[in-house]
């Protein structure tokens, strides 16, 4: 395959090679506090299948590559930073930190000393009067990273690559055009009156009245408590109280509230059956609710009740993306890469295994609800990192979440966050992948009641190169004693499961596939 990309490049990187070839003899470059004269080849680069030319072409140090840090590893996602005071190099994969020093050949791989082999070492080097570069050693840093690297002496070219193959047809990525601003929509609708009226033993109506037209709305039921929600878009909340206490046929209480984009009202239910919501006017809804009799749900006592399906629908309910939209779920990691360890009891707990049953609950919970779901992996297997989100592109999926476990030296660090790209950013599908990100983490929050670590942005591979909006969420730390033990728990698993099916099932109400 990587024969293949090089013949397709053959012609530029053979024209480069020889424009750097002949500068070779005799070039002057400073470094260690003098000027040396470099006789050596330089050689061209190509990344992920693109010539890069970088201000310092790769050079040869005792048979040893170096290749300038911050040009060639951001390009594959890494995160590069520099610390002048101390001179020290810090290149952040997916899940490998490694910390290197100028003139050093020791290295720290995720806090473990390792030395660098052949005392091949960083330098600052330039070009007499040119610009000074940080350049490391790219076979070390690449294979700690997880990249692959490969010399192709024939075309004098060394070839880095962030995933374990290259897509031969892979689609060049659209210019991104900024979209013109979407006005707030006017004018805005008021929610004036919520009341309630017990029509029997196992019914209840719950009236809502606005101050104009009514021209849209949404509604679902979440678990878990159990509730019954309905949206108005673009709706405000006014002169109405916050919380209706009921506790009559099923419905202990009403609840309502808003934000910029809608008007929410909740209904917490116990044993709901089934629910209609009818637009009996231009500004009035009707929510009907029936439960089911105490007596039809009586389990004898001491039996456990198993987990199922955590949102429900009723019979006559059709969730709006069921037909047509897929989800892609990604469980993190798998085969031979373990992901991140931790340790319970003495014994090793791996990021791999941890990260395909919380998926495989978020599928349960998906599907039980009349969604369409596809994983990435189904069992122990390691896809590509090209391969998770081209499956996703390939199925024309509406929404991509990839789960992982989150790992740190300090065994304190704890809590949640949510990461997209910015490179995956715009609203193609009617919803960006940050407010993507803020629906997921939102919803685990509520169940875990985790700390909030924030959403943040990170160029991983797997949501950058999505079509449709994609996140990446981080549940908790392996590496805290703590969270660790929740996260081997059935309740905890489901938890967070809960919260991420939820945060999708939000955000998908909002997708609109482009034709």
């Amino acid at each position: 395959m990587r024969k293949a990309v090089i013949t397709v490049i053959a012609a530029l990187t053979v024209m480069l090679c020889c424009a750097v070839c002949a500068d070779a003899d005799g070039v002057l470059l400073e470094y260690d506090g003098g000027t040396h004269e470099y006789n050596g080849e330089f050689y061209s680069l190509v990344v992920n299948n693109q010539l890069i030319d970088p201000p310092l072409s790769p050079i040869i140090f005792n048979d040893r590559a170096l290749v300038p840090v911050r040009e060639i590893f951001e390009e594959v996602g890494a995160e590069v930073d520099y610390i002048n005071e101390t001179q020290t190099v810090e290149v952040k994969g997916d899940n490998t930190d490694v910390k290197l020093r100028i003139n050093d050949n020791v290295a720290y791989i995720n806090g473990a000393k390792t030395k660098i082999p052949d005392n091949v070492v960083p330098k600052l080097i330039s070009k007499v009067g040119g610009e000074t570069k940080t350049m490391v050693p790219v076979r070390f840093i690449s294979e700690s990273i997880g990249l692959d690297v490969e010399f192709d002496g024939d075309d004098g070219a060394i070839l880095i690559e962030s995933d374990g193959y290259t897509l031969a047809d892979e689609t060049p990525v659209q210019e991104y055009v900024e979209p013109e601003p979407e006005p707030d929509p006017e004018p805005e609708l008021y929610v004036t009156d919520v009341s309630y009226d017990i029509t029997g033993a196992e019914t209840a109506c719950v009236t809502v009245t606005t101050d104009g037209v009514i021209e849209n709305y949404d509604d679902f039921v979440l678990q878990s408590p159990q509730r019954l929600v309905v949206d108005i878009p673009y709706a405000k909340i006014y002169g109405v109280a916050e919380n209706i206490t009921v506790g009559a046929a099923g419905v202990s209480a009403v609840r309502v509230g808003d934000n910029d984009e809608r008007a929410r009202i909740v209904l917490d239910m116990n044993n709901l059956k089934t629910y209609t919501v009818t637009q009996t006017s231009d500004n009035t809804l009707e929510i009907n609710t029936v439960i089911t009799a105490p007596k039809q749900q009586a389990v004898a006592e001491g039996v456990k009740k198993e987990i199922k399906a955590t949102v429900t629908q009723n019979s006559n309910y059709t969730p709006r993306s069921s037909e047509d939209m897929l989800i892609v779920l990604d469980a993190g990691h798998g085969g031979s890469d373990s992901g991140a360890v931790g340790e319970l009891d003495g014994e090793p707990v791996y990021e791999k295994e941890l990260t395909l049953q919380i998926t495989k609950r978020v599928q349960s919970i998906l599907e039980n609800a009349g969604y369409n779901v596809s994983l990435t992996r189904e069992g122990d297997t390691l896809p590509s990192l090209t391969e998770r989100p081209a499956q996703a592109n390939a199925e024309n999926a509406a929404l991509f979440i990839s789960i992982h476990i989150n790992s740190a030296d300090a065994s304190e660090a704890q809590g949640t966050e949510v990461y997209y790209a910015e490179e995956n950013n715009d609203d193609g599908y009617g919803i960006t992948s940050e407010a993507f990100a803020e629906n997921v983490l939102e919803r685990m929050l509520q169940y875990m009641q985790s700390v909030n670590r924030g959403v943040k942005t990170a160029e991983h591979a797997v949501t950058r190169r999505c079509n449709m909006p994609a996140v990446l969420a981080e549940v908790g730390f392996i590496s805290n004693p703590e969270e660790v033990y929740l996260m081997t728990t059935d309740e905890y698993q489901q938890k967070a499961a809960q919260g991420i099916a939820e945060g999708i099932i939000l955000t998908l109400r909002e997708v609109d596939m482009p034709q």
